[in-house]
């Protein structure tokens, strides 16, 4: 008997395939690692000018690195942290490194590397080694934030 189980992402279906349920299961233990690498590969790939664009307004790049321009009652401090991981896509940022940017961004934050688990956790960033970087979920999430803001608004979803 096959079994086969099709997972809807944003970019497309994956489907796994096997003999019995437990080789399925066998094969999902293993998803989580790539789905991680799946996704850095998507996530590398669609990095373009009109997604530093939106930026524009909202992060300055300095010598330092990029700033938020934008005022801390006008954003959370996830959305900080993942605004950040934007800008700094496709590389990524270590904690220590997103710690420093957000001080020079003056949001000193001590539970930044808890709004960090919340997006991991969330499918929103993952962690590649000792580097957090966002997904394409997370990408999705960060410009459905930003978009609002640019025109004046208030983002519809704040998770």
């Amino acid at each position: 008997m096959k079994v086969r189980l099709v997972l809807h992402r944003s970019y497309g279906d994956i489907e796994l395939e096997g003999e019995s349920f437990d080789e399925i299961i066998d094969r999902v233990k293993e998803f989580p690692e790539w789905l991680e690498v799946i996704d850095s590969m998507i996530s590398a790939q669609s990095t373009t000018m009109a997604e530093k664009d939106l930026l524009s307004g909202i992060v300055q790049v300095t010598t330092e690195g990029p700033v938020l321009t934008i005022t801390r009652d006008k954003l959370k401090d996830r959305e900080a942290v993942a605004i950040l991981l934007y800008s700094m896509d496709p590389q990524g940022l270590r904690p220590r490194e997103l710690s420093r940017l957000l001080s020079l961004s003056g949001f000193l934050s001590v539970g930044f590397a808890s709004r960090l688990s919340e997006l991991k956790r969330e499918g929103l960033a993952y962690r590649e080694g000792d580097t957090y970087r966002l997904t394409v979920a997370g990408k999705n999430w960060v410009e459905n934030v930003i978009k609002p803001m640019k025109s004046g608004g208030i983002p519809v979803e704040r998770r």
